[in-house]
């Protein structure tokens, strides 16, 4: 019995990156094919030709590594300095980098632990209770996180408008302000922080609950809240001023408000901003809280690559600083401080280098 052939298979199989790529079909010149008329030793040099043109093409391909970086949302302060790494680790570091909004570091920080994400800058408490599985992270600690450096501190506060009677967060019991920010833990410990210092809490106002600071200062601009909390420096913060004169209320700088505030926030302090051009809504100098950025990677990055990113937060932070002015504000000196997270053996041995490693 005779069978016909098999009918062509319906099914497309996988195709790998590099199936249709010129490494591949250098690689089947070399492995199938055979030139009919020229001798052995041209043979031989072409397969030694299309090996080299191949080996060339596949070593571009694994330079051009991905690396993406999870932020907070778009318009965010911290959306704005992963960005701008992003850009100088793309321009000066041979990488490709990828920015990836989230809601916050609750979400993004467990992807760098499970190798999801490659890195990103999350503020120095959300990394602690990441790494340790404590506060928000409770029960899913991150082991898998490491340090490439710590930057600068962040600035943030509660705000109203300019030319509002409200010289304090306890004159605006029974006002609208913004509560909530359910999808940013950081921003809502920064809240339960913040009231703690002026020795309030959220039934003390007419709440209105909103995800993150971007909803909260819409909520703003369009009249439905009279008070919301932001960082001092962000692009948003400056669309809001455009549209909104604000003004920052300053935090009490005493004992009993920082005993409050590092009941939430432990690794954060209060301190005077002076008025800047980039810090629109701080009109006169301004106690606010403060807590470090750090900027922050999985244990599976290779140690060239952290070496790579270290170098850049010390050489590069005129690059850093001209696309997020914010960047101006840390000291290489002290890129390599303990923030209680181990940090990267890549970005160690680049701070050993510049002699200002200081131990995990």
């Amino acid at each position: 019995m005779q069978f016909g052939p098999l009918p062509p298979r319906r099914s497309v199989p996988f195709r790998a990156p590099l199936m249709d790529s010129p490494a591949l079909r250098w690689f089947t010149l070399l492995h199938n094919e055979r030139p009919k008329s020229p001798g052995r030793g041209t043979v031989t040099t072409m397969r030694l030709a299309a090996l080299a043109a191949a080996s060339a093409i596949l070593a571009g391909t694994a330079q051009a590594q991905t690396v993406s970086i999870g932020t907070s949302p778009v318009g965010s302060l911290n959306n704005s300095l992963g960005n701008a790494l992003g850009k100088v680790v793309t321009d000066v570091g041979g990488l490709r980098a990828r920015v990836v909004p989230f809601g916050g570091g609750q979400q993004f920080l467990p992807l760098i632990d499970k190798q999801e994400l490659e890195m990103a800058i999350p503020a120095s408490n959300d990394a602690v209770f990441a790494y340790r599985g404590e506060g928000d992270f409770k029960g899913n600690p991150s082991p898998g996180l490491r340090l490439l450096g710590a930057v600068f501190p962040f600035t943030i506060g509660w705000y109203v408008k300019k030319d509002s009677p409200y010289k304090s967060l306890t004159e605006l019991k029974g006002k609208k302000i913004a509560v909530g920010f359910t999808a940013n833990s950081a921003q809502r410990r920064v809240v339960q922080a913040t009231m703690a210092a002026y020795a309030v809490n959220e039934a003390d106002f007419d709440s209105v609950p909103v995800p993150h600071v971007v909803r909260g200062a819409d909520d703003f601009m369009q009249g439905k809240v009279e008070a919301s909390l932001f960082a001092v420096g962000a692009g948003k913060m400056a669309e809001v001023n455009a549209k909104v004169a604000v003004r920052f209320l300053s935090i009490p700088k005493t004992p009993e408000a920082l005993a409050g505030l590092r009941k939430f926030l432990p690794i954060s302090y209060i301190a005077e901003l002076k008025p800047a051009p980039a810090f629109a809504g701080v009109n006169e100098p301004t106690n606010l809280l403060f807590e470090d950025y750090v900027v922050i990677a999985g244990a599976q990055m290779s140690d060239d690559s952290a070496y790579k990113i270290a170098r850049i937060l010390y050489e590069s932070q005129d690059k850093l600083a001209a696309i997020a002015k914010t960047f101006e504000r840390y000291n290489k000196a002290d890129l390599a401080s303990n923030r209680g997270v181990p940090y990267h053996p890549g970005a160690i041995r680049y701070y050993k280098e510049k002699g200002i490693w200081k131990g995990n």
